[in-house]
């Protein structure tokens, strides 16, 4: 929970890749505790997208991270910093030229909120009096629609939705250049919430339908956030779809009171107030308009033609989404995914993680409350693994447990996020956390001591590891093996001692994507395999704080 002058702010994030695209180029960033809420959309072709979004991720995490500046200064310049770091890395490496992203950032400190937003990724409002939206798509089918020149409806349908003239990463920028991020600064009152997306969710489920699961879920921010998501993918599912969504203290109960009849779809917000976002879209209009740059076309979109076919295939698709998304928010219950809480009080469903995965089915969420949990968690396909609070649901291997013990085996797809994984000297670990199968991505958690490895992916595909530190002082804190679509951006691999172990181990022909990690401690073994310039190779990019690089093979 973040503290907002005398309120608390309650949030949750899912991001899943839909059921058309193969892999997830969308991240997000939920930091109660900070403040810090983020969706970002990757752009560009193989995995460039996804390196656009975590380098967009990571950095502007280190810039909110130093308090200098205003609220809106800060945010313009990490989002400046992110675009020009983005740009940077698409004119070093050739595969990741043209790679952009589009992203909303929203800040929160005391009771204000300043958003800092580029592309047409969204930020709503969501209070008693209905849902507005806060930001405007940069975008020509959403300008159209913020005027009121084209219903929700037809934006939706719009076959030029996918085009966006504002994008972070194409162009070297200046934090204060005119028509390139727009601000908003507002307030959060303690009946409000917020909710971020992108426009995975938003061109497949109208503002009316996100309003009703807000109301229906509230109180719950996890579910709001998964049911979201859940009704995009029900409805095609035809992108990566994200969900940020934080509501103050007193929402649920007032939202509930006041939407007794279907919730009010406010205007959006006027361009002339507030005067940070008129100067912006002023500026922008006195300059050269920017040439709409389309996104990568998904589902139908994709099928030539016009006239006729556009048509049927627009009536076929509206009613199949309209009875999806029916099912989704007035058919069956069972069909929800649900949240099992852990907690090691008696207050919580669950007090052992087992018996939560015993009762989990594929699309729930097993989420940890903070405290302490000596268990081996096995995680089936489907099921994800998520502490409420990062770092503060800490996983041991029991003194009387085997040698042979892995804190997570994780089978399959799914998030594991926010967890603290320790071991000691008492009782060393085999691995924390042992992936098979494929979309597995480990977020924001935590390794340290003794392990044969800090990270086990075997025979395993379209695995990521973002924002999380790893600190082994027996094994590698990485090893792969059998693998491949394997993805390490964002993080800080530390090795300590007076020979400390290779930083990743790499077994057969495995080449992981590394963007933007951090080692620092580790020793050089390069050991068969490719030529030693392959090693080299895979490292640019990343920064090593070492006598020599760090990689196994």
């Amino acid at each position: 929970m973040t503290r907002a002058g005398t309120a608390q702010l309650t949030a949750a994030g899912q991001t899943d890749p839909g059921r058309v695209r193969a892999n997830n180029e969308d991240l997000f960033v939920c930091d109660a505790e900070r403040g810090i809420f983020a969706v970002i959309d990757g752009v560009g072709g193989q995995s460039a997208g996804e390196v656009a979004a975590a380098i967009a991720q990571q950095v502007v995490l280190d810039r909110l991270a130093r308090p200098l500046g205003s609220d809106a200064e800060r945010v313009r310049e990490a989002i400046a910093l992110a675009n020009n770091e983005i740009f940077k890395a698409s004119e070093e490496c050739p595969e990741y030229r043209g790679m952009t992203c589009v992203l909303t950032l929203a800040l929160v400190v005391d009771q204000h909120v300043t958003i800092g937003h580029v592309g047409d990724s969204r930020l709503y409002e969501l209070s008693p009096r209905g849902i507005r939206k806060m930001t405007h798509d940069h975008s020509p089918v959403g300008e159209r629609e913020d005027a009121r020149e084209l219903t929700e409806a037809d934006a939706m349908a719009h076959p030029r939705r996918n085009e966006v003239f504002r994008d972070v990463g194409s162009a070297h920028r200046d934090k204060d250049e005119a028509g390139f991020v727009e601000i908003v600064e507002d307030t959060i009152a303690d009946d409000s919430a917020i909710l971020l997306c992108t426009d995975g969710l938003t061109d497949l489920v109208p503002s009316s339908a996100i309003a009703r699961v807000v109301r229906d879920y509230a109180g719950d921010a996890q579910a709001v956030a998964d049911v979201l998501v859940a009704a995009a993918n029900d409805a095609g599912g035809t992108d990566n779809v994200t969900v940020v969504y934080a509501e103050s203290p007193e929402f649920a109960q007032e939202v509930r009171t006041a939407w007794s009849v279907p919730p009010t779809v406010l205007p959006p917000l006027p361009l002339s107030a507030p005067a940070t976002v008129a100067a912006d879209v002023e500026s922008a209009a006195s300059s050269t308009p920017p040439v709409p740059v389309e996104r990568p076309a998904s589902g139908w979109s994709s099928i030539p033609g016009r006239g006729v076919l556009w048509l049927l295939a627009g009536v076929f698709l509206g009613i199949a989404a309209a009875l999806a998304l029916a099912w989704r928010l007035y058919g069956t219950p069972s069909v929800t995914p649900r949240t099992l809480v852990v907690g090691t009080g008696g207050e919580y469903e669950f007090t052992r993680i087992a018996d939560a995965v015993a009762a989990a089915r594929p699309g729930d969420v097993i989420q940890l409350e903070p405290g302490d949990y000596q268990e081996q968690v096995a995680l089936p396909d489907g099921v994800d693994l998520i502490a409420r609070v990062s770092g503060k649901s800490t996983l041991t291997r029991p003194p009387w447990a085997p040698a042979d013990w892995r804190a997570v085996t994780a089978a399959g797809s799914g998030h594991i996020r926010g967890l603290r994984i320790v071991a000691d000297a008492n009782a060393p670990m085999t691995s924390a956390i042992r992936i098979t199968g494929a979309d597995r991505r480990v977020e924001l958690t935590e390794i340290e001591g003794p392990m044969a490895a800090g990270i086990d992916i075997a025979d395993a595909s379209g695995v990521s590891v973002n924002g999380s530190l790893v600190h082994t002082t027996l094994g590698p804190a990485v090893a792969i093996e059998s693998a491949s679509g394997v993805s390490l951006a964002g993080n800080t691999f530390v090795g300590t001692g007076s020979s400390p172990p290779p930083a990743l181990l790499l077994k057969g022909d495995v080449r992981p994507t590394l963007t933007r990690n951090l080692f620092a401690g580790y020793r050089l073994q390069i050991i068969g395999g490719p030529p030693p310039d392959v090693g080299v190779q895979l490292l640019s990019g990343n920064f090593i704080v070492a006598a020599e690089p760090a990689i196994a093979r």
